[in-house]
């Protein structure tokens, strides 16, 4: 782990760059357990490492690292034509990680060149381990109350995290350990058990939550896992690994096949009533059809403002929108854009979303060049998940993006060997 070497950091700024990578450590740790956790190891371990920001300049890729940065700049700049000051104050406030903590980047680095991202993938799905018993505890106490078996599903679930944020998250754990197990870079027996034994909770645990961009995303990770499996394995292992990630997936389904038939249903029927155009649709309550009502108003409010409402107003515009077209279940949850993409260009227009676009295709395009999987399926998650949540709009979207986003930025990055001096 990172934390350890506090004899070798003799200089005060090395000592506090180490206690400050131990703190963001704690930070992805606290990430998928609760919210209100995180914030103090995080603005620790950021405080610690603001030495380092004058190191910023010898880092490699410097323009990747900056694109959040620009971003969060825009935001601020979006400032200028907003009339709601407070909750334009409140959105730059969750976005700040955007700012800071790839300024900070160069302090997340070892000296002696250590792979942050490891360390950050153990403490991170140690988190997400304790969120997913916490998680069950408090479907048991549902279903003990009620006896629902929704209550082991979505929501209930999830108590403490959006169910769609957490299947995020178990994603991509799910795809960090699968590769390197695969590749067989996790030494010692015990280890490798463990990351084992993790694997099939995590499949169990993404098909309970019930989520739809949850389920895309278990398909895409395992569907590059079997790929890369199928070349790096013996034919016998390829086949039990196939068994065993289907009995995975089929002992949750079965168990919870109407929630998902319900759910599955929800969206066909959605589109279909949208194809045809019907009031019905910007009534009803179903999460589809939620989505379908905002991405409609959030369209029409673009159009009619190429530069954005501005960063304090974008929920003034969408709640208008919202009554002209009678859509009682957004009015009554507030909901936002519901697309990343799309949140960005209704609050800063064009340039809002064409630089939302640019977070998420450059590290994909960037990844694919270097062929480095872990960055290429990171940024496609991303991709999914931004496409239909605004997840750089709540702490569990920005904090989870910003940080593996660094740290993936910093593993990825090519290194140049130092000028050879001849006498």
């Amino acid at each position: 782990m990172l934390c350890n070497g506090w004899d070798k950091d003799t200089s005060w700024q090395g000592k506090a760059a180490l206690i400050g990578r131990c703190a963001v450590l704690l930070a992805f740790a606290a990430l998928p357990v609760k919210g209100e956790f995180v914030p103090l190891p995080l603005v620790i371990g950021i405080v610690l490492l603001l030495p380092q920001i004058l190191s910023f300049g010898k880092l490699r890729d410097k323009g990747l690292l900056l694109l959040p940065v620009a971003f969060y700049l825009l935001h601020v700049l979006g400032m200028a034509w907003s009339t709601d000051t407070a909750f334009g104050l409140f959105d730059l406030e969750v976005k700040l990680s955007l700012l800071l903590i790839p300024l900070v980047a160069a302090g997340m680095r070892t000296s002696d060149g250590k792979d942050f991202l490891r360390p950050a993938m153990v403490a991170f799905s140690a988190g997400l381990l304790l969120a997913m018993l916490v998680s069950v505890y408090s479907a048991l106490s549902c279903y003990g109350t009620t006896g629902w078996i929704e209550c082991f599903t979505q929501s209930y679930l999830s108590a403490y995290i959006h169910p769609s944020y957490m299947a995020w998250y178990a994603c991509w754990s799910l795809f960090y350990w699968g590769y390197v197990l695969i590749d067989g870079k996790i030494t010692g027996l015990r280890m490798r058990r463990m990351a084992m034994a993790f694997m099939p909770l995590l499949i169990i645990f993404i098909v309970m939550l019930v989520s739809k961009s949850g389920l895309l995303g278990l398909g895409l990770a395992l569907l590059v896992l079997l790929v890369h499996a199928a070349r790096k394995l013996p034919r016998r292992t390829f086949g039990r690994l196939v068994l065993a990630l289907l009995i995975s997936c089929a002992t949750p389904g079965a168990l919870l096949s109407r929630v998902l038939a319900v759910r599955m249903g929800e969206a066909v029927h959605a589109v279909k009533e949208s194809a045809n155009e019907e009031p019905a649709v910007e009534k009803t309550a179903s999460s589809t059809d939620e989505r379908l009502t905002v991405w409609g108003c959030s369209i029409q409010c673009i159009k009619a403002s190429p530069w954005g409402a501005g960063t304090g107003d974008i929920k003034h515009v969408l709640m208008d929108c919202y009554q002209e077209r009678g859509a009682e279940a957004a009015i009554a949850r507030n909901l936002n854009s519901h697309s990343q993409v799309l949140q960005s260009g209704v609050a800063l227009g064009w340039p809002g979303m064409l630089l939302a676009c640019a977070l998420m295709l450059v590290p994909l395009i960037i990844g694919l060049r270097r062929k480095d999987p872990f960055l290429t399926i990171f940024a496609l998650l991303f991709i999914l998940n931004g496409a239909i949540e605004s997840v750089l709009e709540v702490q569990a979207g920005v904090v989870f993006f910003i940080l593996f986003f660094v740290a993936l930025v910093l593993r990825s990055s090519p290194i140049i060997p130092e000028p050879i001096s001849r006498p």
